[in-house]
């Protein structure tokens, strides 16, 4: 074999090997899945943003009761969570005293005001937080009971208060 044709040769396979690649076909992004879910410390209020109910950690240490929980979300995001996107879908008349007793047959939330006509998401909002805030082996389910009768009793379907559940 001459040494042109022995280059040419080279060449022609190297360009093979160019082509053909290492062997790793494309494929689509693969994304890592869910944050893992475990225990965190603080207080886990349930907010709104444009993804949807978000929970939202305040570093209340040790975390307070049901009724705390629910006097920090009806107050709203504070300013840094205003600043990221957080809102709230609670209506100001629902006020910011609560209570909460919890039962085997479920939690009950007995606010200020009716609860008929609040918005899906702000019953959401309150039940998911009531939910996250409850002790331990608390039923998973959340009534809430107002001046125009009751709702529910309700479960929270976010994933965070879901892996509680199990």
């Amino acid at each position: 074999m001459t040494g042109v044709r022995r280059r040419a040769l080279l060449v022609a396979l190297s360009l093979l090997a160019l082509v053909a690649g290492c062997g790793v076909r494309p494929s689509d992004v693969i994304t890592g899945g869910p944050a893992p879910m475990g225990p965190a410390r603080g207080t886990g209020l349930f907010f709104v943003t444009k993804q949807g109910l978000t929970l939202v950690l305040r570093p209340e240490t040790p975390p307070g009761s049901v009724d705390a929980a629910l006097a920090l979300l009806l107050a709203g995001p504070d300013p840094a969570e205003r600043s990221q996107g957080y809102r709230s879908e609670i209506p100001i008349e629902v006020g910011i005293r609560t209570t909460t007793t919890i039962v085997p047959s479920g939690t009950t939330v007995w606010l200020k005001s009716a609860v008929g006509a609040l918005p899906e998401t702000a019953v959401d909002q309150i039940v998911c937080t009531a939910r996250y805030a409850a002790p331990d082996g608390a039923p998973a389910t959340v009534t809430l009971a107002g001046l125009d009768g009751s709702r529910g009793p309700l479960t929270c379907a976010h994933p965070a208060v879901v892996a509680l559940d199990r």
